[in-house]
């Protein structure tokens, strides 16, 4: 009789362990298939953000879901030839295209199309704007600024002592980021890049 009660015991303890450890397991699976993908991943051009360094990935894009519209179905609209769901990261869908294209925002079928970075300490995924943020030693040099990149001179912040732009269709961010970084006219010059997107609790 005591050895019936063991074996039930036991029988009903193993799924209970095996439940326990599920999640843990499945993290660690997913992190192992992350990795896995990242080292697939095309390496471009490096990019240098407000506090941190990044990689350009040719391959990786996101583009923005629209209001009923499933992560796949945005992809299918932006005509990418997908074939890998990266991530989402609120609206914005990261995925892996058949494609490697420059760092700039496309506009393809009524949709921007934007380049994805790779943060090289975190290893996290960041979606460029198109739009880059400028601290200028003099404002009064911020038109000129603008002029000599090829850019369009968004908001103006003199208290603040920044200036918004944002790139033109088929600018490369990266190499429009990297001559503003060394313009005797700029103190400090970065692309503005999501990493974290936060969700409505």
């Amino acid at each position: 009789m005591s050895i019936r009660i063991v074996a039930l015991s036991l029988a009903f303890a193993a799924p209970l362990g095996l439940a326990q450890e599920s999640p843990k397991s499945v993290a660690s699976a997913k992190t192992a298939e992350r990795i896995a993908t990242l080292e697939t991943l095309q390496k471009g051009k490096e990019i240098k953000g407000s506090r941190e360094q990044y990689r350009h990935l040719p391959e990786v894009l996101a583009v923005a879901r629209g209001a009923n519209e499933t992560p796949r179905e945005a992809i299918a609209r932006a005509r990418a030839g997908a074939d890998q769901l990266l991530e989402i990261k609120g609206r914005l869908v990261l995925f892996r295209s058949a494609q490697q294209k420059a760092a700039s925002v496309e506009a393809v079928g009524g949709s921007a199309v934007y380049p994805v970075v790779l943060n090289t300490r975190t290893g996290i995924f960041g979606v460029l704007t198109g739009t880059l943020v400028v601290k200028p030693k003099n404002m009064t040099d911020a038109a000129a600024i603008a002029i000599s990149h090829g850019l369009e001179k968004g908001k103006e912040y003199a208290h603040l002592h920044t200036v918004f732009y944002r790139v033109k269709a088929n600018m490369d961010i990266a190499d429009v980021a990297a001559a503003l970084q060394v313009d005797p006219r700029v103190e400090s010059a970065y692309p503005e890049i999501i990493e974290y997107v936060r969700t409505p609790k």
